[in-house]
């Protein structure tokens, strides 16, 4: 059997190099791909609010309506915002992702010692170092980290997840050209 006839490697591996591409771009221009992902952010929220005022709109007793028309109105507002001012969405999107890399660090860092027995433990401990490192790299530049963050941690998830999929995909083929000679044999 040819690879051509194991479904789904070749479009593994594209879509894999694709991904691959696309963070090398990412991480070589930071500010353009925060503010792509800032105007998806902003749509997101923009459609959400209108759903959730449409929702509210929809419901049969006042008391029922306002919560869902007021939080809509909040977040159609917040959509139109973030993609009327990007760059300001990037920073306060930035701040957050500083305190969430603070917290996840302390986290991973206290339960790796509760898989201390085991291999792996020093990974987590390395882990949640180096997500500590990473928010105060960021907290430190703020605001000027909004610029670049967002961009480099898009880029390089990107990079990972597209060298995942091409060894996934790698290791398929792999795997069914074993079968395949195994079967002939």
């Amino acid at each position: 059997m040819s690879n051509k006839s194991l479904p789904g490697t070749s479009f593994l591996m594209l879509t894999g190099i694709v991904l691959i591409v696309l963070g090398i771009v990412a991480i070589t221009s930071p500010v353009f791909a925060g503010k792509a992902f800032m105007y998806v952010i902003g749509g997101l929220l923009l459609l959400t609010g209108i759903m959730q005022f449409i929702s509210g709109w929809r419901q049969k007793v006042w008391y029922s309506k306002l919560m869902p028309i007021i939080l809509g109105v909040i977040t159609v507002i917040c959509g139109i915002t973030v993609i009327g001012h990007p760059l300001l969405g990037m920073e306060i999107f930035t701040l957050i992702l500083a305190v969430f890399f603070f917290v996840e660090g302390f986290w991973k860092i206290i339960a790796s010692f509760s898989f201390r027995p085991s291999k792996g433990w020093l990974a987590m401990l390395a882990s949640g170092v180096l997500a500590i490192v990473l928010g105060l790299i960021i907290w430190k530049q703020w605001p000027i980290s909004g610029e670049w963050a967002i961009g480099i941690l898009i880029g390089v998830d990107l990079v990972m997840t597209g060298l995942s999929m091409v060894i996934i995909s790698v290791t398929m083929r792999r795997i069914h050209k074993a079968l395949a000679e195994k079967a002939e044999s």
